[in-house]
């Protein structure tokens, strides 16, 4: 029995392995074969909820300690890019000269209707604001009673009513109304529940659930307040709200996941949902869900196509250099080690079917794929490398690639060298072994 499962098995391996072979995109990317190599592994799920990006890497990643503020054509850039990736809101800050600046330089080129500005509670705020020619406002204020701690003296009722002025005034001026509710994980759903339907009835559109400290639980069995599936469903049912966005912060490492839930959570609930992300998961403390993160998560996962992949690299290196950010090597999607392989077992795996150790084609974001050479190399990585530099299919059988393998086996082991071979050396390597390089 196991046997006759066994060979119909075998059958079916060796069907999916040639189909994908005939797929490989290895020597070149090919859209259409990553297509249907992305159909036949990567079944989405449906998904009937529209994710809309709302990225605020100019308001909060701008307050990741230690990074440099960027000059406003540099603020107008990452704005331009963003636009291109094909996110639909932007959120800014507007107190300094240099955020007015940069406000006015990117409403010149076409960005106003995407813009919307940060406010606290207050008309003054608005006002300036209204002044800087903003259609849409986010209103932030907390909603737990440990934030509460910082205004001993008010009330409730005060603190609701501040906020409750604060929207009827935006809206009495035609603007868009966001409201944020700070620290939404640790707060009391009673008054969290009044909250909201006060600001619903002042006539706000969305109510941004905000992780502040990343305690939040994705897992839908979890109560309130830190259950954000079960938050989505009661903001729902018991709310006036019409529409909720998720701002996830990375504490214990989960905004991401967070967020997701939440797009999980409002399928089948609302016809749309906003997701608040930084580029690079820039922001507070340990940063917040990454937007490229988002937009792959959901492309792969729920084929959700309306977001342009390719400028996702090209964006992350623009961003860490204006902003003086340091890239993690190992960053998901856009970092430098992202598509880089130096074993000799993942070498092989890639040379044969690049989907053996790459979830999708470098190129589909803007990246390429890196052959690094090392300890742990072997006779496929540098094969691999060899005609990377020549450009042209070397034989293994080669004597020329046998001896090459030997001078990189004795250089590591001889020396008991610890760091890779940089592309230059490599070259070298490969004249003493006879190529014309």
């Amino acid at each position: 029995m196991i046997r006759r499962d066994l060979e119909s098995l075998e059958r079916a391996r060796r069907r999916l392995v040639e189909r994908l072979s005939s797929l490989s995109y290895f020597d070149g990317f090919d859209p259409e074969k990553w297509e249907e190599v992305k159909r036949i592994i990567y079944e989405p799920l449906p998904l009937n909820v529209d994710v809309i990006i709302d990225d605020t890497t100019l308001r909060e990643g701008l307050q990741m300690a230690g990074l440099l503020n960027p000059r406003p054509e540099e603020y107008l850039k990452i704005a331009l890019m963003l636009r291109e990736i094909g996110v639909e809101r932007l959120e800014v800050m507007i107190y300094t000269k240099s955020d007015k600046e940069s406000v006015k330089l990117m409403q010149d080129h076409g960005l106003g209707p995407i813009l919307a500005a940060w406010c606290r509670a207050n008309r003054g705020d608005i006002d300036e604001a209204i002044r800087l020619g903003f259609s849409q406002v986010g209103i932030s204020h907390p909603v737990s009673f440990i934030h509460f701690a910082k205004w001993p003296r008010l009330t409730l009722e005060d603190l609701v009513g501040r906020v409750v002025d604060a929207v009827t005034y935006a809206r009495d001026h035609g603007m868009e109304v966001f409201v944020h509710g700070e620290d939404s994980t640790r707060a009391e759903w009673e008054f969290e529940k009044a909250f909201v339907n006060a600001v619903a009835e002042a006539g706000a559109q969305v109510y941004r659930i905000c992780d502040t400290v990343g305690c939040g639980l994705s897992d839908p069995r979890a109560p309130l307040p830190r259950g954000i599936p079960e938050k989505v469903k009661r903001i729902k049912a018991e709310t006036k709200i019409p529409y909720i966005e998720i701002h996830a912060h990375d504490d214990l490492g989960n905004a991401v996941e967070n967020t997701m839930a939440t797009i999980r959570a409002a399928d089948g609930l609302y016809d749309k949902v906003y997701v608040s992300t930084t580029f690079l998961g820039l922001g507070d403390r340990a940063g917040n869900a990454e937007t490229e993160k988002i937009i792959m998560n959901c492309y792969i996962h729920y084929d959700v196509r309306k977001w342009n992949l390719k400028p996702l690299r090209e964006l992350a290196v623009y961003i860490a250099s204006s902003l003086g950010y340091h890239l993690p090597v190992n960053k998901a999607i856009v970092g430098d080690g992202a598509f880089a392989h130096e074993s000799g077992i993942h070498l092989h795996g890639i040379s044969k079917l690049p989907l053996t150790y790459e979830t999708f084609p470098p190129e589909l974001v803007g990246q390429h794929r890196s052959i690094v050479i090392g300890r742990r190399s072997g006779k496929h990585g540098i094969r691999l490398k060899l005609e990377e530099i020549l450009g042209r299919k070397v034989d293994e059988n080669d004597p020329r690639l046998l001896n090459l393998v030997e001078l990189i086996t004795r250089e590591f082991s001889a020396r008991e060298r610890r760091y890779p071979i940089g592309d230059q050396e490599f070259r070298l390597f490969a004249k003493r072994a006879g190529f014309e390089v």
